[in-house]
């Protein structure tokens, strides 16, 4: 079914978390290095990126450099209070933090929760269990993620079957028919550089005798009626050559009313 509606958000789309886009970087701090190897080679054998540190002081270069998207960590430190470094990596909110409990008892894994890791699995889990819970972990990262950056967009409501566009404001402006077919066809086609012959292909069909000059004046006008609704028109770039972008975030819907 043909969207009726759009919401766009002005700029462009977000860039997908690094967990999405190649392997998973994974801190792992614990002087123990052959009580983790087998949780290690698990990780590895997956497709994660572990880094390992015996230290608070030897993981720091990594912490302030590239940074991880999750970190693996032992309380127990040869060089500082494992729990304060706990509270130190979820207050700066970079990467989820997995402690990994020497102790079973359930007073060592709630302290590691009160300190702000994000889960506590005692040390004599199974490798496959804390696979799963890595894998748990960066997933709900990655939502948070992108719901944090949807909840900080101004997001404006384009109703393409009346015409309306509302802003985040709730300003909303009524686009005439011709410039609302203009503005639909730009909105279903976000982040494309669209010439004025592929543009007048779109609104008046292949082999139209309408001169391509013509969508100049009709993106202008459009875009003049857009700034009006809290400064939509800004979202309609033009390109050297002729051409015509959107530069927004686009979502399609079918039957929002705007």
């Amino acid at each position: 079914m043909t969207a009726l509606a759009f919401e766009f958000a002005a700029g462009a789309a977000p860039a997908r978390p690094h967990v999405a886009q190649g392997s998973p970087r994974v801190l792992w701090i614990d002087a123990d290095a052959e009580a983790i190897e087998p949780g290690l080679e698990m990780l590895r054998r997956h497709g994660f990126e572990v880094a390992r540190a015996d230290s608070a002081a030897e993981a720091q270069p990594t912490l302030d450099g590239d940074g991880c998207d999750l970190v693996i960590l032992e309380t127990a430190l040869p060089d500082a209070d494992g729990l304060a470094l706990c509270r130190k990596l979820s207050e700066a909110e970079t990467a989820p933090v997995l402690v990994v409990a020497r102790a079973a008892d359930t007073l060592d894994r709630v302290a590691g929760l009160e300190f702000g890791a994000d889960d506590v699995l005692p040390k004599t889990t199974h490798p496959l269990e804390l696979l799963a819970k890595v894998r748990a972990l960066l997933r709900r990262a990655a939502r948070q993620a992108r719901h944090t950056a949807q909840a900080t967009l101004e997001t404006w409501r384009f109703d393409a079957e009346l015409g309306y566009v509302t802003a985040p404001s709730g300003r909303t402006v009524r686009l005439s028919p011709a410039d609302a077919a203009l503005l639909r066809a730009l909105a279903a086609r976000p982040g494309v550089v669209l010439p004025r012959d592929a543009l007048v292909a779109l609104l008046h069909g292949e082999g139209s005798s309408t001169g391509g000059r013509s969508i100049d004046a009709r993106v202008a006008r459009l875009r003049r009626t857009l700034s009006a609704c809290d400064g939509a028109g800004d979202m309609i770039k033009t390109l050297r050559g002729g051409g015509y972008l959107f530069q927004a975030q686009v979502t399609a819907r079918t039957g929002l009313a705007a």
